[in-house]
């Protein structure tokens, strides 16, 4: 099967794009900005290591290899190299323009020189030399090439093209273009002009340029040729005499309205192969950030695709569901088509609200009863999903991402995600009674967990948008109906500004005093000897430490949540623990989990084992290490800790201002029991033990061990990394032990890790080491920036986000 889709030519007003009268619209992927990062990412570290000065022997080993290529490849290397020419530019606009591509010339344009410009301003920071001023044996097939190397312009401007180009041609053309601009790069490695980490970093500019080109301008969509897929239904054996686009929006099909020559009309899909959801970045990102229910289905063939979907709908239409005839479903890696039965009717969601009557909803709960004893779960339930026919009986359609021998769980989602869509056409109350009434009170009961944001899809999110009160209603709505108790569910009470000043005076004190104390400073020239090195990859240990804490935090309860919100959910407990302390961090904590449809006695016990782990984990970073540092006889120079007086003095003020104002923040009358140490104990029983009937795996108990021991052993090594970056000379094994003791001190009495008392015990312990006041001073103000003010500070920008996003 070919590929059908192809790029609208003539340009639009903005925001949209115009073909055969009709405008094509212009869409803007959240991947790209991931490429962005991603890109600016891989320079940053290129960065690092180029301000060393030196060549590492494996750079040398990959450039001597391309180098010495034999010197007849160099005339066609040579033409092949002018693509990353800036000349090459304006040319290669010049002949988007010649076949109409007005829009994919103008993002050339701006993509190539933007990249030549960021290029040269990146050559002047750097001031690397080329491969000439190394110690190593150069061959020049053009003659000896000076100046700067870092970044490799003609690589920076190649990936600029190249991206620019990306969305206006085929998967297949698109891997010619990537492998035209990383020959360039090749090419300057070649003829001796760049070392393979210019070429790699430069082409990383150009790729993070040309993805914020797409995310300024968006990229258009790609358009279905008719003519085309009608010569491949007559191929297959469905001839149509007329094709036309279906009056209807979707992501990632092309719709179309087929009429055959006796008259009949059919729904055609087709599925292209450049959909955005098989990009394997855009599915790395959805899993990390997202993991929405729609995903999972994307990453297969086409053709499985299309026949994964037949098979669905008319599974569903042979135990009585009421949905369109299935005629063709057929399809390869390069394109798809389903064709059903046309349905003359209105999505469920566009229908006039005097027609969402109670006899209608009736008839919707009847027809997902029959899904549900078919055992389908249709995995995108959502009122557009239901067509109504011209005699007001509904139709349910779309079965893309439908599951045939679903679970339970997968089928009360479905309950849960018709209620949600329904409650914005019509009233709460009534979705709840047509539910309880169509398919009895076990299965409504059964989709309260999952009627929380997380639980939903994208689009229903962000339907919700507009009405964030109904889903809170909606759940009341069910409480009330089925009689079931209402939850005391986690809040925060009024904070006066008493509190927020004394906990402002607290965190000022531990930021400021900490400097202060180490007046003799970091020497100022310690950043351009090796420092900045040091820092990256403290910064680069605590991003992977919050990933690795996050994934254990993911295995305390059973339920699907993505890594990355988890790891935000994690940055607004900590801005919680501020003002609240460690019951502000559990009840942020188990705020989000409840949202992901996790009940709060569940809720409460993975907290609780996640506690647990964090205890075990300290004990597994503090005593291994502290064997190995006493075999190796690193911790035999203690001594007594630096102006102890005033740092205690200085750590106190600031512990004591915080917890006055956690004081004030609490709530007035009697204090709940409060049974969270108890729960502790038990899940560290739990932990500990071999093995439990009805307890949590041990699989399952061991990787969320592995990978707390993780975060908090990465964590260690951020303090060390961030130790070196100011001049202190402590041994790594020594800092990891003292960490260690350290984080289990503030497992179990969580109180002594407010700020104050956690600064200052790092201070004065590091110090104890035999670091410099100085040097410690800064260390731990890096530090604590790094893995708690920051993070707690993105974490109170997140809640307002979370609130409105995913607010319950």
């Amino acid at each position: 099967m070919t590929t059908l889709l192809r790029p609208g030519r003539a340009s639009g007003p903005a925001g949209a794009r115009v073909r055969d009268g009709r405008r094509t619209p212009v869409d803007r992927y959240t991947v790209d900005l991931v490429r962005v990062v991603l890109g600016a990412a891989v320079l940053g570290l290129g960065f690092l290591v180029a301000r060393r000065g030196e060549l590492p022997v494996a750079e040398r080993d990959v450039f001597q290899l391309v180098n010495d290529l034999p010197p007849a490849l160099f005339p066609v290397v040579w033409l092949v190299m002018q693509l990353g020419n800036v000349v090459a530019v304006p040319l290669v606009a010049v002949l988007a323009l010649a076949a109409r591509q007005v829009r994919l010339a103008r993002d050339l344009i701006v993509s190539g020189l933007l990249a030549y410009v960021a290029a040269d301003l990146v050559k002047s920071v750097v001031r690397r030399e080329r491969p000439g001023g190394f110690a190593v044996d150069v061959h020049f097939p053009e003659g000896p090439v000076t100046g700067l190397g870092f970044v490799s312009g003609h690589a920076a401007v190649a990936a600029a093209l190249a991206t620019a180009v990306v969305p206006y041609v085929s998967r297949r053309t698109r891997r010619v273009v990537w492998a035209l601009a990383w020959v360039v790069g090749l090419a300057r490695i070649y003829v001796g002009a760049h070392l393979p980490l210019d070429v790699v970093c430069g082409a990383a500019l150009g790729w993070a340029i040309g993805s914020l080109v797409h995310v300024a301008f968006g990229v258009p969509r790609l358009q279905v040729d008719p003519q085309r897929l009608a010569r491949l239904l007559n191929r297959v054996g469905l001839p149509v005499r007329e094709l036309r686009p279906a009056p209807v929006r979707a992501l990632s099909s092309h719709p179309f309205v087929a009429t055959t020559a006796e008259g009949r009309r059919l729904y055609v899909k087709y599925l292209g192969p450049n959909r955005t959801e098989r990009d394997w970045l855009y599915r790395l990102y959805r899993l990390v950030a997202v993991r929405d229910v729609k995903d999972a289905d994307a990453v297969a063939p086409l053709g499985r695709q299309a026949e994964h979907e037949a098979v669905a709908a008319m599974t569903a239409r042979e135990r009585g569901v009421r949905t369109p005839r299935v005629l063709l479903a057929r399809g390869s890696d390069r394109g798809a088509v389903v064709v059903q039965e046309h349905l003359e009717g209105v999505p469920l969601d566009e229908l006039p609200a005097e027609r969402v009557t109670p006899a209608l909803l009736a008839q919707v709960w009847h027809q997902v009863g029959l899904l549900r004893d078919a055992r389908v779960a249709h995995h995108d339930l959502v009122t557009a999903s239901i067509m109504v026919d011209d005699v007001g009986r509904p139709w349910v359609v779309d079965f893309a991402n439908a599951q045939t021998g679903a679970d339970d769980d997968a089928l009360a989602g479905d309950v849960a995600e018709l209620m949600a869509s329904l409650a914005l056409v019509a009233e709460p109350d009534v979705v709840v009674r047509s539910a309880v009434a169509g398919l009895g009170a076990a299965p409504v009961a059964d989709a309260l967990p999952a009627l929380a944001p997380l639980c939903l899809t994208a689009a229903t999110r962000t339907a919700l948008r507009t009405r964030p009160e109904r889903l809170g209603v909606l759940r009341a709505e069910v409480r009330a109906s089925l009689g079931l108790p209402d939850l005391d569910r986690p809040e925060f009470p009024p904070t006066g500004w008493a509190a927020w000043l004394a906990v402002a005076a607290g965190s000022g004190l531990a930021l400021v005093g900490l400097p202060l104390l180490g007046a003799d400073g970091v020497p100022a020239d310690f950043l351009e000897d090796g420092g900045w090195r040091w820092l990256g990859a403290a910064v680069a240990l605590t991003v992977l430490a919050r990933t690795a804490r996050a994934a254990g935090a993911l295995l305390t309860v059973d339920r699907r949540i993505a890594l990355g919100r988890t790891a935000g959910a994690g940055m607004v407990a900590d801005s919680a623990t501020l003002l609240h302390g460690h019951d502000g961090w559990r009840r942020a904590a188990a705020r989000f989990l409840e949202r992901a449809g996790v009940l709060p006695a569940a809720a409460t016990a993975g907290l609780s084992r996640f506690a647990a782990a964090g205890v075990v984990a300290a004990f597994l970073v503090a005593v291994p290490t502290l064997v190995l540092a006493l075999v190796d006889d690193r911790l035999t120079g203690w001594r007594t800790p630096e102006a102890l007086g005033p740092a205690v003095a200085l750590g106190a003020g600031a512990w004591v201002l915080v917890l006055t104002g956690q004081w004030l923040a609490l709530p007035s009358g009697p204090a709940p029991v409060r049974r969270d140490r108890a729960e502790v104990a038990r899940a560290l029983r739990e932990l500990l033990r071999i093995h439990r009937p009805g307890g949590v795996r041990p699989w399952r108990r061991g990787a969320q061990l592995a990978w707390v021991t993780t975060g908090i052993f990465l964590e260690a090594a951020v303090l060390a990394a961030a130790l070196h970056s100011v001049g202190g000379e402590v041994p790594v094994l020594a800092t990891a032990t003292v960490y260690g003791a350290l984080h289990l001190l503030w497992s179990l009495v969580p109180v002594t890790a407010a700020p104050g008392a956690a600064d200052v015990a790092l201070l004065l312990a590091l110090t104890a080491l035999g670091a410099p006041l100085s040097s410690a001073c800064a260390c731990v103000l890096v530090f604590r920036l790094l893995t708690f003010w920051l993070p707690a500070a993105a974490g109170a920008l997140l809640t307002a986000r979370f609130e409105h996003r995913f607010g319950m």
